[in-house]
């Protein structure tokens, strides 16, 4: 990014006062335990496109972030609960995806590192068995046992936690069992993709992007991304299509201003995404309307369910980032950090070599590349590949967006008794 040294000056000499807006927001909303950012870097952009609150990829760390990790979650949960020994960590349910189940080992051993006794726990109905081995990538077996409850408190057959920290997004519904238990919850299950949305995240992001901004004294544009929600759109309707086309070419237009007023010579276009959910699903790129309303069965396929088989209705239209960053001589790359308490941990390169710079990376054919030199020292501050305090402070301010989502969706009631994952 052409900008960059010069945004990383003016945040190194704002950093106190970035520190204290910062700590300010801590103190005023709920603050994800832990949450992962994948940010997108051009010649004249760097914003996020994607915030998740139950993070997975741990495995892709190298273990200078894995030990970063540690000391964070344990600096995080001396504070908050001084008392917690065990914790029982809530996985996907019945994956037999070996790379995340790497995922959930590789957070047991970050939280073992550091003094907890650590049990997986699997909340569902339809697992009956007491409990199941599942094979990570790394060899390592990972047993997973059956949450019971009784008495608003949750058991498995091999410990009784004092935490339990939430590795699920409960795309399809809320779990009522989470719901009125003694022992505290980390992250709060109603803010699963059942409930969040994409829309809500951004305007957050933004609104706090444009305060920074103001502070370190740089133009807002940079750090910012325009989002559009759209309701009711099922892409097998030309109808539907259309009305999509017409906002996404209102976009252009106002984005091509926004091109020409700061001297950028890159034609801008769009991503349209599922308004709720992960994995890279229910995601398409356009360059033009006639693109929405000539989208081919494949496109129209691939914006028909989201993860779970959700159906996708409620959209939003996202400006494109087109990422300069690449690995080797034909990968395209662009960063995901990983945070716990709003606080980089550490992060990786998606690349794929599949993809051009202006597509969606998370698709079949990525890989990941540490960001931090293996073999760095944490305590001498290990170098990292793509990191710089731009590229903190934009994944920061995407981790306190997710705080004030929280505190929206807790403050509407959350979950409703019956499961079905709509707002109380």
């Amino acid at each position: 990014m052409k900008k960059l040294k010069e945004i990383n000056e003016k945040i190194s000499q704002n950093r106190e006062s970035l520190e204290s807006w910062a700590l300010g927001k801590a103190e005023k909303e709920f603050i994800p335990l832990y949450s992962s950012v994948d940010l997108r870097i051009s010649d004249y952009k760097i914003a996020p496109v994607d915030t998740n609150i139950f993070p997975a990829g741990f495995n892709n760390l190298s273990q200078e972030s894995r030990d970063r990790a540690s000391e964070l979650f344990k600096a995080y949960f001396s504070q908050k609960y001084p008392n917690v020994r065990n914790i029982t960590i809530i996985p996907e349910l019945h994956t037999r995806n070996s790379y995340y189940w790497e995922n959930v080992s590789v957070i047991r051993s970050i939280l073992v590192k550091v003094g907890y006794s650590v049990d997986i726990g699997i909340v569902s109905d339809d697992f009956t068995q007491d409990s199941a081995t599942f094979k990570a990538q790394n060899g390592e077996d990972v047993t997973a046992y059956k949450v019971k409850k009784e008495d608003h408190k949750v058991f498995t057959s091999n410990s009784v936690p004092d935490l339990l920290l939430i590795n699920n997004d409960f795309s399809e519904r809320c779990p009522k069992s989470l719901n009125d238990i003694i022992q505290p919850v980390e992250p709060p299950v109603e803010i699963g993709w059942h409930t969040r949305r994409k829309s809500v995240h951004f305007d957050f992001y933004n609104r706090l992007a444009r305060e920074a901004a103001d502070i370190i004294g740089i133009d807002p544009w940079i750090v910012s991304i325009e989002t559009v929600p759209m309701e009711g759109i099922d892409f097998d309707d030309p109808a539907d299509r259309e009305r999509v086309a017409e906002v996404a070419a209102k976009i252009l237009d106002r984005l091509k201003r926004e091109y020409e007023a700061r001297g950028v010579s890159d034609k801008p276009y769009l991503f349209i995404k599922s308004n709720s959910g992960t994995y890279g699903m229910a995601v398409i790129s356009v360059a033009g309307p006639d693109e929405i309303r000539n989208l081919n069965a494949e496109g129209r396929k691939r914006m028909r369910v989201s993860k779970g088989g959700k159906p996708v209705r409620d959209i939003v239209i996202q400006e494109g980032i087109p990422t300069t960053l690449a690995h080797g001589a034909d990968s395209a790359a662009e960063p995901v950090f990983y945070l716990v308490n709003a606080r980089v941990a550490g992060g990786f390169l998606r690349v794929n070599s599949g993809k051009s710079g202006l597509e969606n990376l998370n698709t079949r054919g990525m890989g990941f590349v540490p960001l931090y030199y293996h073999g760095a020292p944490v305590e001498s501050g290990a170098e990292c590949v793509v990191c710089s305090p731009a590229h903190e402070l934009v994944s920061s301010i995407a981790s306190i967006a997710a705080g004030y989502e929280i505190e929206e969706i807790l403050r509407e009631g959350g979950c409703k008794d019956d499961e079905t994952g709509a707002r109380a």
